[in-house]
C-alpha cells in the first residue's frame, strides 16, 4: 500500500484499535483502563497486552478486565519479549482501522479518541499518522514541566505534513497521543522486533515512504515519569541493546534517499557513535557494527578494528595487543 491508497474497513470494524501495553505497570492499571473506558468516543476495541511483568500486573489486568471490560483481549507473555514484537502481535489481531496506543502508566483525556475521530472523518489519504501533544506528570499525576513535544524537541512549533526533516532531527510525536493508520503499519513492514523502544522508527519509516502526520492541538493525554519508564532505563542508563537499537535507527536511515546534506552528516556521526558504544560494551554486535560505521564513514581504522573484533577477541585483548604493537585502538 502507498499513500493516498485507502484501506477498507467494513461496517462491524471499529475505527480505532486501543492498545494498552503493560510491563509493571500494576499501581497505574486502574487510573489508565478507566480513562480508556471515559472515552466519550465508544468507536474502539480494547486489547491489553503483559510482556511478563514481575510484578502482579498480569493478575491485575484480568480482574479488572472481568469487572470493566469483559470484552477486552488479552495478551499475556510468560516470557519477556520486548515492546516491538509485543505491538506486532497485537496489531495483528486488531480489527479498528486506526491503531491507538497507550503505555498503562498513562492515561488520556477523555477527549482524546473523539478529537481524532472527527478529524478522521475527513482524512487525507495520504494521512498514516494523526497527533496531538500530551501533558508531562509524575508519579504522583502532577504536571510538570514542558508537554511532551517542548519536553522532547523545545522551541518546535507542531506542525502537519511531510515529517521526514523534523522526525529524524528529534522523536517529538507521542506515542500515547497518536493514531496510526494499520494499513500504513503493514505496508512498511511492521515494528521492528530487534530494537528496544517502537515509535521514532515506525516515525521514521512512514515518513520515509510520504505519508503525512497531521498534528490536532492538545494536549490530549498525561505521560508519566517514573522510575521504571523508557526515559529513565533505557536511555538514562543504555545498554548494549540500546545501542544497538540506535545504530539500527540511523543505519536504515542512511538508506534513504530523502536524508541530504547537513542531516546525512549528522546520521553518519550518530552512526559512527553508536557502533563505538556498542562495540565498548563487548557486545559481539559490535564488530559488525563498527565495519558498517567505518565503511560509510571511510574510516579505515575502523574497519580494521570491528574487522578485528568479528574474530571474537575482546575488547580488553585487542588493547592490549595494540599497546604491545605501540598504538592505541578503540
Amino acid at each position: 500500500m502507498t499513500p493516498g491508497t485507502a484501506s477498507a474497513r467494513t461496517a462491524t470494524d471499529p475505527l480505532f484499535t486501543v492498545i494498552a501495553l503493560c510491563f509493571n505497570h500494576q499501581r497505574f492499571l486502574l487510573e489508565c483502563l478507566d480513562s480508556i473506558e471515559a472515552q466519550t468516543c465508544r468507536d474502539f476495541e480494547l486489547i491489553v497486552t503483559d510482556d511478563a511483568s514481575t510484578d502482579d500486573s498480569a493478575m491485575a489486568i484480568e480482574q479488572l478486565l472481568i469487572q470493566k471490560r469483559p470484552d477486552a483481549r488479552f495478551v499475556r507473555h510468560t516470557r519477556n519479549r520486548g515492546v516491538c514484537a509485543t505491538v506486532n502481535e497485537a496489531v495483528a489481531l486488531a480489527r479498528g482501522r486506526f491503531i491507538a496506543m497507550i503505555a498503562t502508566d498513562d492515561r488520556w483525556h477523555p477527549q482524546r479518541l473523539a478529537r481524532h475521530a472527527q478529524w478522521l472523518d475527513t482524512a487525507d489519504t495520504r494521512t498514516a499518522v494523526v497527533y496531538s501533544d500530551a501533558c508531562v506528570i509524575d508519579e504522583a499525576g502532577v504536571e510538570i514541566g514542558d508537554s511532551f513535544i517542548q519536553r522532547h524537541r523545545p522551541g518546535h512549533v507542531a506542525r502537519s505534513g511531510e515529517l521526514f526533516g523534523d522526525l529524524v532531527d528529534a522523536n517529538f510525536v507521542p506515542a500515547m497521543c497518536a493514531s496510526v493508520l494499520r494499513s500504513a503499519i503493514a505496508a512498511v513492514g511492521g515494528y521492528d522486533e530487534r530494537l528496544t523502544f517502537e515509535d521514532w522508527d515506525m516515525w521514521l519509516r512512514l515518513a520515509d515512504a510520504g505519508w503525512r502526520f497531521e498534528y490536532l492541538p492538545g494536549p490530549l493525554a498525561d505521560y508519566r515519569i517514573v522510575s521504571t519508564s523508557i526515559s529513565r532505563t533505557t536511555f538514562a542508563r543504555p545498554s548494549a541493546n540500546q545501542y544497538f537499537t540506535m545504530y539500527l535507527i540511523w543505519r536504515k536511515l542512511l538508506a534513504s534517499s530523502r536524508l541530504q546534506g547537513a542531516r546525512r552528516q549528522l546520521a553518519l556521526a550518530r552512526l559512527a557513535g553508536d557502533a563505538y558504544r556498542l562495540l565498548l560494551t563487548d557486545d559481539p554486535r559490535g564488530g559488525a557494527a563498527i565495519v558498517f560505521s567505518g565503511w560509510k564513514n571511510r574510516n579505515i581504522r575502523a574497519v580494521g578494528v570491528g574487522a578485528v573484533r568479528c574474530l571474537g577477541l575482546r575488547r580488553s585483548t585487542m588493547k592490549r595487543w595494540a599497546s604491545q604493537l605501540g598504538f592505541g585502538t578503540a
